[in-house]
């Protein structure tokens, strides 16, 4: 018998399926969503060990009480998760490890920030993306805005990009990121602590991803067109399937076109272009 410790957060119910996934490394059964007839609040608990309590407490905030009489199952290791024949991501160290030689693969360790591969939002931009990288041109740059576990921008560079910004709110993901890309010897990834809806890019790039609920991607739309080349592409995802004909008319009234929408349960994800042609670059003295 094993006394575990039960930790309990309140939430918006619009962000319960960040915090399912965000709370995976816990393993099966670990985490449940209450909610409540007429409130759009959600309380999260969790049923962990002392150590993993006081981490969740340290990270995300929250109560801690003691848990008599539970007895804790193993994880599960996690399956690999490929993806259109370019891309494969581990979760588990040991299959990383293993994996053959010429594989396109990262590591990404279920963890505290949102983004291991497995939710529709995230598995929809990383397909996105795989069937985008092959036909960008030589040297291309990419942003991850709302970067999580920096899976997005990681990727990225796996697929070819020469430089990534990856940006976070969360000082928690930022960090996560930052450790991804040392487990993965990236060095091309670039991860920084900064609101979407106050940061100002640098330079326009070939690529932005942004995995951001909608309201969100709706009032940062123009700083997300400024990042973007004419003739770049935007590839989102968090977006209800209900809320996708406003996310696109925003995105059209700026000047993006869609290439592609997906709908994966209740949730939609959209690969948009920026009209326009990229003007050369001018060649360095």
């Amino acid at each position: 018998m094993q006394t575990l410790h039960r930790w309990t957060r309140l939430t918006s119910e619009k962000w319960e399926d960040a915090w399912a996934e965000r709370l995976q490394f816990l393993g099966p059964g670990r985490a449940a969503f209450i909610g409540w007839p007429g409130s759009n609040r959600v309380r999260i608990e969790a049923f962990v060990d002392e150590r993993t309590a006081k981490r969740l407490v340290r990270e995300f905030g929250g109560k801690v009480t003691k848990a008599r009489n539970w007895i804790a199952d193993p994880e599960r290791p996690r399956k690999p998760l490929r993806l259109r024949g370019r891309l494969t991501i581990h979760a588990d160290a040991a299959g990383y490890a293993a994996r053959p030689a010429k594989e396109c693969a990262l590591l990404v360790p279920a963890g505290m920030a949102f983004g291991t591969g497995d939710h529709a939002t995230t598995a929809s931009v990383l397909r996105m993306l795989c069937d985008l990288a092959p036909a960008l041109p030589a040297g291309w740059r990419a942003i991850d805005a709302g970067c999580g576990s920096g899976i997005l921008a990681l990727a990225a560079a796996r697929l070819g990009a020469a430089s990534v910004e990856a940006f976070d709110y969360d000082p928690a993901s930022v960090r996560i990121t930052r450790a991804n890309a040392r487990a993965n010897r990236i060095r091309t990834v670039a991860a920084a602590e900064a609101d979407v809806l106050q940061w100002t890019p640098a330079a326009a790039v070939e690529v932005v991803m942004a995995n951001l609920f909608s309201d969100l991607l709706i009032k940062a739309a123009p700083r997300l067109k400024r990042a973007t080349k004419p003739g770049g592409h935007l590839l989102f995802s968090g977006v209800l399937r209900t809320q996708l004909p406003e996310v696109l008319a925003a995105f059209a009234r700026l000047g993006f076109e869609a290439e592609r929408t997906v709908i994966r349960g209740k949730w939609s994800a959209g690969r948009l272009r920026r009209k326009g042609v990229a003007r050369p670059q001018k060649p360095t003295p």
